[in-house]
Parts: C-alpha cells; sequence; structure tokens
C-alpha cells in the first residue's frame, strides 16, 4: 500500500483542505482533513486544521479537542494555539480564552498577526479594550498589511466605532484595491464562521433531541464528540507514554483505534443522511 503511487501524504491531503477552505467548502475540506488524519492521527497541522473547520462550523468542542491533541504533541503550534483561544471564546469560556490570547503575545509580541488574533479573540469574548489596543498594535506593527486594518474595522464595529470601522475599511482598499473586503473575508480563516444548520437545540424544533443524542448509542454529535475524545484521551499516552508500560500502552492503543474507526464510521453515516 506504501508504493501505490495513488496515495496521498498527510501533506498532499491538508494543502486540497486549505484550498477548499479558502473557497468556502467547509464539507469538502473537513474530507480532506479526515483523510489527513487516518493516515496519521496525531499530526499536529492535520489536528490544528481540523480545529479549523470545527470552528467554521461552529463548534468549538470539538475544536478543543483537536487543539488539545496538537498542542500534546507540539505544545506551542501557533495554529492550535490560536483555534485554542478561538474556541474558548465561542465556548463562552471568557476567562481561559483571554489566556489563550495572551499567550499568543507572549509567544511573540512583535508578530502582527499574533496582535490580530488577540484583538479577535478577545473582541469575541466580550473584552472591548485590549481588542481595541490590540487592533491599534498591529495596524502600527504592519501599516502595509490590509488585514490589520480590516481587523480594526472588524473591532470598531463591534463597538459601534463606524467612523473609525469605514476608515479603517477604506484604508485596506487603498493598499489593496481589488481585494475582497467584505464582512468575514480577509481575516484570519480562524475567525471565519459559517451558518451551521444541522444540530439545532432550538426547543421549537420536535427534532432536536435526536440531532444531538442521535438514533443510537454514539450516533448523535454528543456521542460522535466522545468518541473522538476517547479517541485523542487514550492515543497520547499510547504514543507518547514512554514511562508506562509495554502492555499498557498497547491496550490504550487499542482502545484510541477502536475510538477513531468509531468516530469515522459514524461520522460517514451523519453526513450521508444530511
Amino acid at each position: 500500500m506504501d508504493d501505490d503511487p495513488k496515495r496521498r501524504t498527510v501533506a498532499e491531503h491538508l494543502k486540497s483542505a486549505e484550498l477548499l477552505y479558502d473557497l468556502d467548502h467547509i464539507t469538502d475540506a473537513r474530507t480532506e482533513v479526515d483523510a489527513a488524519l487516518r493516515l496519521d492521527p496525531l499530526d499536529p497541522d492535520a489536528n490544528a486544521m481540523a480545529g479549523v473547520v470545527a470552528l467554521a462550523e461552529r463548534d468549538p468542542d470539538e475544536a478543543l479537542v483537536f487543539a488539545g491533541a496538537a498542542l500534546a504533541h507540539q505544545p506551542q503550534h501557533r495554529r492550535a494555539m490560536i483555534v485554542r483561544g478561538y474556541a474558548l471564546a465561542d465556548a463562552e469560556r471568557r476567562e481561559e480564552a483571554l489566556q489563550a490570547a495572551a499567550s499568543l503575545l507572549d509567544l511573540d509580541r512583535d508578530s502582527w498577526i499574533h496582535h490580530v488574533h488577540y484583538a479577535l479573540i478577545t473582541r469575541r469574548a466580550g473584552a472591548a479594550q485590549p481588542a481595541l489596543d490590540a487592533a491599534w498594535n498591529a495596524v502600527n506593527l504592519a501599516p502595509d498589511q490590509p488585514r490589520t486594518h480590516l481587523t480594526l474595522a472588524a473591532v470598531a464595529e463591534s463597538l459601534d466605532m463606524n467612523d473609525l470601522a469605514r476608515r479603517s475599511r477604506q484604508a485596506a482598499v487603498d493598499l489593496d484595491p481589488e481585494a475582497d473586503i467584505s464582512p468575514g473575508q480577509r481575516l484570519p480563516p480562524e475567525a471565519r464562521r459559517r451558518v451551521q444548520n444541522y444540530v439545532d437545540a432550538d426547543p421549537d424544533d420536535p427534532t432536536w433531541r435526536s440531532k444531538i443524542y442521535g438514533p443510537g448509542l454514539f450516533r448523535g454529535a454528543l456521542g460522535r464528540s466522545i468518541l473522538l475524545g476517547l479517541a485523542v484521551a487514550f492515543a497520547v499516552p499510547a504514543v507518547l507514554g514512554t514511562g508506562i508500560d509495554t502492555g499498557a500502552r498497547l491496550f490504550f492503543a487499542v482502545i484510541a483505534i477502536g475510538a477513531w474507526v468509531g468516530w469515522f464510521t459514524v461520522l460517514r453515516r451523519h453526513r450521508r443522511a444530511e
């Protein structure tokens, strides 16, 4: 199988996932990420990209699981740290989100993109003044980058500072006249969201329980999250637990593989049903 010329690598699947994601083909991007994870479930880049897709699908709990898997293998994986920050903010875990955002600046305070993410994460977590300060810092660090001006515009809009938002958006257009600066575009991919309609816990929806719990064990959104969590929880000590007895590591590996297989199986069934 390894000699199969049609077999694609993790990097090739992730490259396709990024391209599809940029085209807003989120479902197809998820398929490519899933393929990468099947090849290497602990690859930090694959887990981080899976977290980005989960954020786009408005599933912060799943995004946190993927970010945690990446950070367990590579503690300073920048994209995983960014995903974790947005996921915590989306999950309304405000203080943890602010700490995660601060960790990005601790990693590199001279990075304009880190200030961009800090601003957008803290804005989402409800910390208005730190978000505005960080957005200005990003502009000052990289005034020639349209994305810094768009970040300032996004933060200003959320604070009803409409004149500042208009001027910042115009500054982005002046830097790149052909840029698409419509709301939600040209911001970092981790900051983008799409409307999620397949898991809606609206009490007026008579089917909301089945969407969450599913028609059977592990077949709903909650069950899929449990399987994914089990897979990651047992895979990490199986691969990285050098101080653990070999027999125990093999036991953990068997459980992790079983959980991964179960997760991918129910996920495919769920998507066919959609």
